[in-house]
């Protein structure tokens, strides 16, 4: 035992040697970065791959016009109808081909251009895309907070434009956004009327639908379609500036290849965006600038030492997420029986795994900062549903699946608040009282079924919780609501699957006092939420009743001998469940934007049961730490895993495939380690 002792504190000790000096190498390729030496490079592979970029136009017509000729060729053999279109389109494509690297070694190397003139041009061109670039971006950002401030003050198109003219129209709307710039007047008076005309469209449809299921992706953020954006005269004075300026390039670029005034119009314009594009990295970075240099093939243009140390700057952040990963590694090796003793094995590997997303996000560039900010978004939404296993694993009925009989409650209570138009607060106060008051008598009966069926909780909940779904799928079509605002358009009865709640109290709660941390939304009110109800449930198991509610799902037996009331405390923990998963959807639907009916609710129990598995809870313990810690794990698993997977198999569709291993992988290993402790 010693020897592996020493062996593996050796192998550490390699391993962070190793870690230490990707990490200093890592660090020299940022250094270098900011060199001027470096920055004279970069502007070398500008030039080099604006010159690309403009010889890449005739690499396509000699290839295009190859391509041309030898099917005429073809065309003139006597046999040409027997060689098959196969043979026809393999020649012509070698043909088109071989005209493509013979054009590419042409136009490889220019001879004899004027770089100092070439490079000016190009910074001025570059200043002015760039002065545009920045205009336009300020221009859109207006729009787009006038464009979300309408979409969010609006929660029924139809009633706000009504039969209004188009002077009325954009009276309202200004009575909406009051920062309107003129440019836009007219586009939002038709932003109107399409949003009229698709909720129109959307209700009929609405109508024929007869289930849903619970949607997993939620932006924290209103989508702005900027089809209907106008450019002011000042930007469209900058956009003439630079058509100018790209004129005075084009010169300079004709006299070094004088082939280019030979370009159609078409491949003259692809060539122009392909400049604009390279040359609009400028204020990016050194990344952005490299990646667009770089794919121009522009490291040509530099000598053996300097095309070394630009790929080192290049390569320095993939180095720094090596040295960070193999750190990672290392610690968990070296520390793992201090890890595991602290956290368990699975807790270990999950929180390891989820280091590792955050690093593959950043390699694969994703805006972590709104991944994060989903992350925390969904931990609010999810916080107090995960919440809803607790007083049921406390009480010994096991993972309560049939928390959904909460959801449905949750759900009358939102639905009850839309019959009678409330909004704001009002709204969700009153579906959080009729909610509770619903969930209370479902839950107390729900708990005499289980407490007839001990020892079948979890199987006899998952049954319960799937029919109770069902059947409210025709409750939802007989229940007495007849607010058109909820009910199907045509029929005049039955529930819409989904109701938006923008307008009503949707993002309430995660729009209270939120802020921005490096980038990253914090919804600080749907936070502060869930720790409110997280605080109470800890303070209500250190009391009397709390105490011995979790006896009873410790040992029943023994509970029983000291004179607790075994089947109150059951019940007590299962309404109380009820009562949560209850709230819990209904702060769920608020952060989301949408109430979901019918079969909606139906998987909600195996997220909540996931998350709180995944933070150390067992089918017979848990704590409201184990809450916490399993639903931030579980939902940033979830959410990078998810995003991840789509981008390392594009076009995959690994996302639900992720969602159904994580989810239901998790809790199949919580039962396998459950054995047969409940006895």
């Amino acid at each position: 035992m010693k020897s592996m002792t020493k062996t593996k504190k050796l192998v550490s000790l390699v391993l962070f040697a190793i870690c230490a000096a990707l990490l200093l190498t890592s660090v020299v390729g940022y250094v270098k970065r900011g060199s001027s030496a470096t920055e004279a490079d970069l502007n070398t592979m500008r030039t080099q791959s604006v010159l690309h970029a403009a010889s890449g136009g005739l690499v396509e017509t000699f290839a295009s016009r190859a391509q041309s000729d030898k099917l005429m060729e073809l065309r003139k053999l006597p046999n040409f109808r027997k060689l098959g279109t196969a043979e026809v389109t393999r020649q012509c494509e070698e043909a088109a081909e071989l005209a493509r690297q013979e054009a590419k070694e042409r136009y490889s190397n220019v001879q004899g251009t004027d770089t100092a003139a070439l490079e000016s041009e190009i910074s001025l061109f570059e200043d002015t895309v760039a002065i545009y670039n920045n205009a336009e971006t300020a221009e859109k950002e207006v729009y787009a907070d006038a464009y979300t401030a309408l979409a969010d003050s609006v929660s029924d198109w139809e009633e706000f434009v009504g039969e209004k003219d188009d002077a009325a129209l954009l009276a309202s709307i200004r009575e909406q956004v009051s920062e309107l710039p003129a440019q836009l007047d007219e586009s939002f008076v038709l932003l109107a009327r399409d949003m009229k005309a698709a909720a129109v469209e959307a209700a009929a449809k609405a109508d024929e639908a007869t289930e849903e299921t619970t949607t997993e992706e939620s932006s924290d953020e209103q989508s702005v379609d900027y089809k209907y954006f106008v450019p002011s005269a000042e930007l469209t004075a900058l956009e003439e500036q630079v058509e100018v300026k790209y004129g005075s390039l084009w010169t300079v670029l004709v006299a070094a290849i004088p082939d280019l005034a030979n370009l159609d119009e078409k491949i003259s314009t692809s060539v122009r965006e392909s400049i604009v594009e390279i040359l609009s990295t400028t204020n990016e970075g050194f990344t952005a600038r490299y990646k667009a240099y770089h794919a121009q093939e522009a490291e040509s243009a530099l000598s053996g030492k300097a095309a070394s140390s630009m790929k080192l700057s290049a390569n320095a952040e993939i180095i720094l997420i090596a040295s960070v990963a193999l750190l990672l590694l290392t610690c968990v090796y070296a520390f793992w029986d201090f890890l595991t003793g602290k956290m368990g094995v699975p807790r270990t590997i999950i929180l390891l795994f989820f280091l590792y997303l955050c690093l593959a996000g950043r390699l694969f560039e994703m805006n972590m900062s709104m991944l994060m900010g989903n992350v925390l978004e969904r931990f609010g939404m999810y916080g107090i549903l995960t919440l809803a296993m607790l007083p049921g694993i406390q009480c010994g009925i096991g993972l309560n699946m049939g928390m959904t009989i909460g959801c449905v409650a949750g759900l009358f209570g939102i639905i009850t608040a839309l019959q009678y138009n409330l909004t704001g607060y009002t709204a969700m106060l009153v579906s959080m009282l009729v909610g509770s008051l619903v969930a209370v008598p479902m839950g107390w009966a729900y708990s005499l079924l289980l407490n007839k069926m001990k020892g079948s909780e979890m199987t006899v909940s998952t049954y319960v919780g799937y029919s109770f779904v069902s059947l409210m799928c025709i409750g939802w079509m007989i229940l007495p609501y007849n607010n058109p605002r909820i009910v199907f358009p045509l029929r005049g009865s039955g529930m819409r699957v989904t109701h938006g709640l923008i307008g009503v109290f949707a993002h309430l709660l995660d729009n209270l006092g939120s802020f921005r941390l490096f980038g990253v939304k914090v919804p600080t009110g749907l936070l502060l939420v869930v720790l409110l109800f997280c605080g109470i449930m800890w303070i209500f198991s250190r009391s009397k009743v709390g105490i011995a509610m979790s006896a009873v799902g410790s040992n029943p037996r023994f509970a029983e001998a000291s004179g607790i009331n075994v089947n109150h405390m059951r019940s007590l923990g299962t309404i109380l469940s009820t009562v949560l998963a209850a709230l819990g959807i209904i702060i769920y639907s608020s952060a989301f934007g949408y109430a979901q009916l019918y079969t909606a609710p139906k998987q909600m129990g195996f997220i909540a049961a996931s998350a709180i598995l995944i933070g150390g809870a067992t089918t017979s313990k848990a704590k409201v730490n184990h809450v916490l810690f399993g639903v931030f794990l579980f939902e940033g698993v979830l959410t990078l895993g998810q995003q991840i997977a789509n981008a390392a198999v594009s076009g995959g569709g690994l996302s639900e495939v992720m969602r159904i291993l994580i989810s239901n992988g998790i809790i199949l290993y919580a039962l396998t380690q459950s054995g047969g402790d409940s006895e």
